[in-house]
């Protein structure tokens, strides 16, 4: 019995408070925790790095951050936009000049449907459905979207021809950085990728674009990575094809 009445007497202090007081202090209480609990995870995700383009970190930004990172994009959009209307107003120029000097332009070229990828052919190849009936002949240049050269047509037959890719492991091809005209010869790394050797003091600089040495504009590869060592007076461009080989379905040959 006094062990029961030690037990009240310490629980008085609290009983004693008005109703008012203690629903205040567990209410406060509960609050505290929220604003502990936001704080703590904004704390978190703002160290997390964004995960499948950031969508995971987007969802807990606050609406101002969200309103100020989608007004950025607009920008980097319009820029883009810029320079595309720029870059139509140079190739029109470009085509007209060379009408003006006796160049006509190149011609539309033959639609051709790729048959087999280069990841399902040999030697960097693909199969397409256009031969010698479709004027489909040897050494005609394969391009795709019209304006990226991919490669030769090697051999012909009645209704298909293969392509043997300009990436093809150890084929060589002459080309021109695009901006500074430095002449640069791309050795084929096979699957879309090149290597170019050049010396350390030819400036370089990554997302460069290399052009196929022709009267015709077509782009070769985008430089992707640049590696150096100061024990060597050479530096290694390491460039790609822009686009998706493996997901390539047709290819315009001329």
């Amino acid at each position: 019995m006094p062990r029961y009445k030690s037990t009240l007497k310490k629980k008085e202090p609290w009983r004693a408070l008005p109703v008012w007081a203690r629903v205040s202090i567990v209410v406060a209480s509960v609050l505290l925790c929220i604003v502990l609990a936001t704080y703590i995870a904004k704390k978190m995700v703002s160290q997390v790095p964004p995960v499948y383009g950031g969508t995971v970190s987007n969802e807990l930004l606050s609406k101002r951050a969200l309103i100020r990172k989608v007004t950025a994009m607009q920008t980097t959009l319009t820029s883009y936009d810029a320079e595309l209307t720029t870059l139509k107003q140079l190739q029109d120029e470009n085509m007209a000049l060379k009408a003006e000097l006796g160049r006509s332009p190149a011609p539309t070229g033959t639609l051709a449907h790729v048959l087999t990828l280069p990841n399902r052919s040999f030697y960097d190849t693909m199969l397409i459905d256009a031969g010698s009936a479709e004027g489909i002949k040897e050494n005609m240049v394969v391009y795709g979207f019209g304006s990226v050269a991919l490669g030769t047509i090697s051999n012909v037959d009645t209704h298909t021809a293969t392509v043997q890719l300009y990436s093809a492991s150890g084929r060589q091809t002459s080309g021109t950085a695009v901006g500074s005209d430095v002449a640069v010869t791309l050795i084929g790394r096979g699957a879309g990728e090149y290597e170019v050797q050049l010396p350390r003091d030819v400036p370089f600089s990554v997302g460069a674009t290399v052009a196929l040495q022709s009267v015709n504009v077509a782009t070769l590869a985008t430089v992707e990575k640049i590696i150096t060592d100061p024990r060597d007076p050479f530096q290694r461009l390491l460039a790609k094809v822009p686009v998706n080989l493996q997901a390539l379905k047709w290819v315009i040959v001329r």
